[in-house]
């Protein structure tokens, strides 16, 4: 009894079992559809990057928080560093963003336009780099410009300390999204692993016999002979009887 519950164990095994060489022949077989799906991907792809999807523009400007004095230690750069953490702060405060929502006049909320602000510091510096990203890079540079213009004036009112700007925005037409090439590399990878996904499914779920080895395998009997099929004893090309009538 347990000789023969072994027995199907391994039966159900090999029935589960998948054959990589046999997965690839079928994707050797199919190799036009996973063409299809690779040309359709990278179209859709292309069409979704060129014709629907809205260009963002970047504009940033930095800006550098020195101390009163005319000589810099070590310690003061240090302190400098750690101020330029609450300068950021001070630039997406919501006085100023109100403020510069209200000067340009634009149809968002100081909320809104905290969410899109990115401010960056590098590590030992006193450097702050305000950016934002937008559709119309003209407008962008504006934003970008209002902001550091207002927070250079608070910073200044709140320690006396006069920033100075390294870099002013300005309108950049270069795009920095959405990537052409990523995009329709990502489309042609998409469409081929969908095609591919669908004849791994397609063969994974076929149970019909369709080689030796599957007459083998299901029947556990070893096949000796062949016998091939001839187009011309086709069920199909037999005369048909005509039904008499008496």
């Amino acid at each position: 009894m347990e000789k023969k519950r072994v027995e199907g164990n391994r039966n159900a095994a090999e029935a589960d079992y998948i054959d990589l060489l046999d997965l690839f022949q079928q994707y050797l077989k199919k190799w036009w559809m996973i063409l299809i799906g690779f040309v359709v991907g990278t179209l859709l792809a292309g069409v979704y990057t060129f014709k629907i999807a809205t260009p963002i523009y970047e504009a940033s400007s930095m800006v550098y928080m020195r101390g009163a004095g005319e000589v810099v230690s070590f310690q003061e750069l240090q302190i400098g560093a750690a101020l330029t953490k609450d300068y950021e702060i001070i630039f997406t405060s919501r006085p100023i963003l109100e403020e510069v929502v209200e000067e340009l006049d634009l149809d968002m909320t100081w909320k809104r336009l905290k969410s899109r602000v990115t401010l960056a510091n590098q590590d030992d510096t006193r450097i702050l780099r305000v950016s934002l990203q937008d559709p119309d890079p003209k407008l962008a540079s504006s934003i970008v410009n209002k902001i550091v213009e207002i927070g250079m004036e608070s910073v200044k009112e709140i320690d006396s300390k006069e920033p100075y700007l390294i870099e002013k925005a300005v309108v950049d037409w270069d795009k920095v999204r959405p990537s052409h090439s990523r995009n329709l590399v990502m489309g042609a990878m998409l469409g081929t692993l969908l095609v591919l996904g669908v004849l791994t499914l397609n063969y994974i779920l076929n149970d019909k016999i369709r080689s030796v080895r599957d007459v083998e395998q299901t029947l556990r009997l070893p096949v000796f002979c062949i016998v091939p099929e001839s187009s011309t004893c086709s069920y199909k090309n037999l005369p048909q009887k005509k039904n008499v009538e008496w």
